[in-house]
């Protein structure tokens, strides 16, 4: 569900007129790997489990079938929305960057209504910006091996990663007391 939910987000950006792919930041800017110019990037750059979502339920009924499962995983994805410029268009990248945190305060809920893309395993995405202080903005940049190029960060919440395992379970349909 994370490439299925980062995918739909750029489907919809890119849709939006803020044209995006996904890369990871750190390998384009060692030039490990290539994107386009006028792109912005997004890159995954934390996973973290939202443990008050978690649901206590560690089993699945349908009918008279259950089956054993572990909870439900509930993720807050961080992304960062880099661009970057080889041609050295300092203004654009700016500019790039202003019209994503547009496109996101205009749309920061994206459900199976306004986002035709999204998997049918995901039942709706909430972004929210992220304020990086100075510390965090050169620790992070530090981390990606690179110089700082505009960037926004966002929280993505309600990825879930949900499984059922194969084995079956038993309804209990009678209590025997012993006296």
């Amino acid at each position: 569900m994370i490439f299925q939910a980062i995918e739909a987000i750029r489907l919809e950006l890119t849709a939006g007129g803020v044209p995006a792919e996904l890369g990871n930041i750190g390998e384009i800017l060692a030039g490990t790997s290539h994107g386009t110019n006028e792109n912005i990037f997004i890159s995954l750059i934390n996973i973290e489990e939202n443990r008050i979502s978690r649901d206590p339920q560690n089993y699945a009924r349908n009918g008279l079938d259950i089956k054993n499962k572990n909870p439900a995983v509930h993720l807050y994805l961080t992304l960062l929305f880099t661009s970057v410029r080889h041609d050295g268009g300092y203004g654009k990248a700016l500019e790039a960057v202003q019209n994503t945190i547009a496109f996101f305060q205009a749309k920061n809920v994206f459900d199976h209504v306004n986002t035709p893309a999204l998997d049918a395993g995901i039942e709706k995405l909430i972004l929210e910006m992220v304020s990086l202080n100075l510390e965090q903005l050169h620790q992070l940049w530090s981390m990606l091996g690179g110089k700082y190029h505009p960037s926004v960060a966002y929280r993505m919440r309600m990825v879930t990663i949900d499984s059922i395992t194969a084995i079956d379970g038993h309804l209990v349909k009678e209590i025997k007391i012993i006296l």
